[in-house]
């Protein structure tokens, strides 16, 4: 196990590269989904229950990837990326539209944002030591 000097400097190290992966993440899901099903649904009776069981969907299975991630399974990354991807196919999907520029904008740069940070050098070393550690603890 970690010392607490050694958890320390691996909270610091690692620790705002994981919540910018998660926010940017749920973010993104989020302001997707919402614009997604406001734009293609916008006079359905069930358009607010449409954008909760979606949103719930994805912020479900963001959180347990990355509770899973934490714990060091190696599979977790593949639960977690679906969303971003998913995020970028609703926002490109709203190009013509007559969504806002600036929103379209900020729709299409927070899921390559995040998809930028899981493939960044710290993200990797993050995911690769908590596999040890899950090792190191069997």
């Amino acid at each position: 196990m970690m010392k607490p000097a050694q958890f320390q400097t691996f909270m610091r190290r690692y620790f705002p590269t994981f919540l910018l992966g998660f926010f940017i993440c749920l973010l993104s899901a989020a302001l997707s989904a919402t614009l997604w099903i406001d734009s293609h649904w916008r006079n359905h009776p069930d358009n607010p229950l449409f954008t909760m069981m979606s949103s719930a969907v994805l912020v479900l299975l963001l959180c347990s990837g990355h509770f899973a991630m934490v714990r060091g399974f190696t599979w977790a990354v593949w639960v977690v990326l679906p969303v971003p991807t998913v995020a970028l196919l609703m926002a490109l999907s709203l190009l013509g539209s007559g969504v806002n520029a600036v929103l379209l904008a900020i729709l299409l740069a927070l899921p390559l944002l995040a998809l930028l940070v899981f493939n960044s050098q710290r993200h990797r070393e993050m995911r690769r030591r908590l596999v040890e550690l899950r090792k190191v603890r069997r």
